[in-house]
């Protein structure tokens, strides 16, 4: 399933999240379509690693669907 406007070439990043939230964002933009930022927050015990962690499943799936797109 793909949803509407959903941009398989977002690479998710990994950053600290601002003042005032304690915690790790896994953040994508969508450049192609108006800019959308996609977020995630994590926080508690190992929130680092759990974001890293999401962040490189999510971009797993970039590559899959990059080789899916060559193979067609």
């Amino acid at each position: 399933m793909v949803l509407a406007g959903y941009n398989h070439s977002m690479k998710y990043e990994v950053r600290q999240a601002k003042e005032g939230f304690e915690g790790y964002l896994a953040v994508a933009t969508n450049e192609d379509s108006h800019g959308e930022i996609f977020s995630v927050l994590f926080s508690g015990p190992e929130a680092k690693e759990r974001a890293e962690e999401y962040a490189a499943w999510k971009n797993s799936q970039l590559e899959v669907t990059g080789e899916q797109l060559l193979k067609r």
